[in-house]
């Protein structure tokens, strides 16, 4: 029996292709289900994105605690899995964590250095979020850094756009708070809430978590889990619904 080894070759190139192709598939997958988890809702990842592009995530549950993550950094805020507020992480067994202490503090959780990709696409920050803090008195912000920590400026202020999970209050001017002023997340989430930030485009960035409190009752603190950034390359935009309909008056 004669093998035709043109037959053979094409098979071996449609073997390699079908390979290729569900490499790819897969790839995607993950992508699509990381975002997912970080989200909370499946359906919103076939919404808003066919073909999200992971860039970056972390959910603090490959070290032991008190130790951040390489590239993290704080003084102050360190990973837990355990204690209040509860509960003590989003995906266990670790969050990253600060107390809310009754003296005037301002304590501060610095992400790695996040390199986006131009012209890629839509810049989207997931992460999971539970505070119990002196209402109104003491809070947290979220800011970013465009020049590698420098300086510093809340993430509303620098273009981004809350879709969820956004600040609830503001803090009093009284009594010696650092973010005294400004809008924040203040007192009770009730556990483990979903923030969706919309960024910016074309720029590396540094993320950093700042909670402040007053000189008098404490709360029970922040935790920070399942952090995700997405860009994506090929959004989705749902069509319009029907027009509403307008009656026309009926004549007399």
């Amino acid at each position: 029996m004669t093998i035709n080894p043109r037959r053979t070759f094409t098979l071996t190139r449609l073997r390699l292709i079908f390979c290729l192709f569900f490499a790819t598939a897969a790839a995607v997958a993950l992508a699509r289900i990381a975002v997912a988890v970080a989200m909370d809702e499946r359906e919103q990842v076939e919404v808003r994105c066919r073909e999200p592009s992971l860039i970056f995530t972390e959910s603090f549950d490959d070290v032991t605690p008190p130790a951040l993550p390489s590239g993290w950094s704080s003084t102050t805020w360190a990973t837990s899995n355990s204690g209040v507020p509860t509960p003590p992480a989003d995906t266990p067994p670790n969050a990253a964590f600060i107390d809310d202490p009754a003296t005037i503090s301002d304590k501060q959780l610095l992400s790695p250095n996040i390199t986006t990709v131009c012209d890629a696409g839509e810049v989207r920050l997931f992460f999971r979020n539970n505070f119990k803090l002196q209402d109104g008195f003491d809070g947290g912000v979220l800011e970013v850094s465009f020049d590698d920590g420098l300086t510093f400026q809340d993430i509303v202020a620098a273009g981004g756009t809350f879709e969820r999970g956004g600040y609830n209050g503001t803090i009093s001017n009284c009594c010696g708070n650092p973010l005294a002023g400004r809008q924040a997340w203040t007192g009770n989430s009730g556990g483990f809430i979903q923030t969706t930030v919309t960024l910016f485009g074309c720029s590396n960035f540094i993320l950093r978590w700042r909670l402040g409190s007053d000189g008098s009752v404490s709360g029970e603190g922040w935790r920070i889990d399942t952090v995700a950034i997405t860009q994506c390359p090929n959004p989705f935009r749902p069509p319009p619904g029907p027009p509403t309909p307008h009656p026309r008056p009926t004549p007399p």
